[in-house]
């Protein structure tokens, strides 16, 4: 064992060296840490004086040559300190890593993850020992960059078994650190986002992609003939294969067209002919934005758009999202500072925590300024179910 040798290696090892930027001589003291590192004084002994025979290192003694005080090496010496350690020698780690990072940059060259790599690299060369991610785990970032250019919508398990050739690989090991990495870059990524939104507005589908509504829509899934959801009074579903194919073409009658974030609240409403009841379940997907987003071509000019949710930090980013994804029009409905009153009044509310408070002060509420205002003045926020109790 060369416990000496890897000790100095260790000694002289650092961000300056594994960029490159370390030179001259090291003289590191023989002290406790350094004797315990080489198994103890005789042992430190026995490996400096083979060091130094090979012209490695000069070991500064005394008591007539009896103790090393000091040991002396220059840092050109290390790749074959590393040889005689039988270890890789960080510099060329460094290097193997900085190459690697190039590479998996160059397949992502043109999407949203330049920046991600950027940043990679600078640190890589900067000399810093990436930990995260894991510079020697190639599944990892071959998930990240196919996850950045998925163009057809793919099940969770169809993509491990695509990328890793094993279909429960990455939700195990993978799919949080590819979350908090498309959390971060992705421009499709919204703040408040839950795991699972965020893969599915990647194309990467965690369950049955449902969408729901209430209400006289009539559609054509493909060249088929129009469908009228009408006769459906207590809701209509379509699965993920029929939202791909499905397009809206008329919605007689409707003036009203409402989001309803939360499903016991959606399951309450009743059929209406000149209303459209749409079940939000949160951050809607692209091809439920694409399906929804043809409802404002068939509408008339004077349909109301209006969106009920939570009124809490969520909510209040879920309704930007639509407003500004979906509907430009969109209006809250129940959630402005008269609805939020009555509802702290009929004790609907429950504490918010500190970490939610300071988001939402950071927040540019719009349209829900005042239903944010209310909610930081009280400390109390409302889930939308809570008011069916208040109901």
């Amino acid at each position: 064992m060369k416990l000496l040798t890897e000790y100095l290696i260790q000694t002289a090892d650092g961000p300056a060296y594994r960029s490159g930027n370390l030179d001259g001589m090291r003289h590191p003291s023989v002290d406790g840490k350094m004797i315990r590192a080489a198994g103890g004084m005789r042992n430190l002994i026995n490996e400096a004086e083979e060091l130094e025979k090979a012209g490695l290192i000069r070991a500064e003694r005394k008591n007539l040559g009896m103790d090393i005080v000091r040991i002396h090496y220059p840092v050109s010496v290390i790749p074959e300190l590393c040889i005689r350690a039988g270890v890789e020698d960080p510099r060329a780690k460094q290097l193997r890593w900085i190459r690697a990072a190039g590479k998996w940059a160059g397949e992502a060259k043109g999407t949203f993850l330049e920046p991600y790599y950027d940043a990679l690299l600078q640190r890589l060369e900067a000399g810093q020992d990436v930990k995260k991610p894991d510079m020697e785990d190639g599944d990892f970032f071959h998930c990240l960059n196919r996850a950045a250019v998925i163009e057809s919508p793919v099940w969770r398990r169809q993509f491990s078994s695509e990328v890793l050739h094993d279909s429960k690989m990455f939700e195990k090991k993978y799919q949080d650190k590819v979350v908090t990495v498309l959390e971060k870059y992705s421009p499709l990524s919204e703040e408040g986002m839950t795991a699972d939104d965020i893969l599915r507005v990647h194309g990467i589908k965690t369950y049955s992609q449902t969408l729901e509504w209430k209400g006289p829509l009539v559609y054509r899934i493909g060249s088929g003939k129009p469908i009228d959801s009408s006769v459906n009074l207590f809701g209509t579903v379509i699965n993920a294969q029929t939202l791909e194919q499905a397009v809206p073409i008329a919605v007689p009658g409707i003036r009203h067209i409402i989001l309803v974030e939360n499903k016991a609240n959606y399951e309450s409403m009743d059929f209406r002919e000149d209303t459209l009841y749409i079940y939000c379940h949160g951050f809607f997907s692209p091809k439920e934005l694409k399906f929804l987003g043809a409802l404002t071509e068939i509408t008339g000019g004077n349909t109301e758009y209006l969106h009920w949710g939570d009124m809490d930090l969520g909510g209040i980013r879920i309704f930007l999202y639509n407003q500004r994804k979906l509907f430009p029009g969109l209006k809250p409905y129940r959630m402005d500072a008269s609805a939020y009153e009555t509802a702290i009044a009929q004790g609907a509310g429950i504490p918010m925590k500190k970490e939610k408070k300071e988001k939402l002060q950071r927040l540019d509420a719009g349209d829900l300024d005042g239903l944010k205002e209310c909610i930081l003045e009280t400390g109390m926020e409302i889930e939308q179910e809570a008011l069916l109790l208040v109901d």
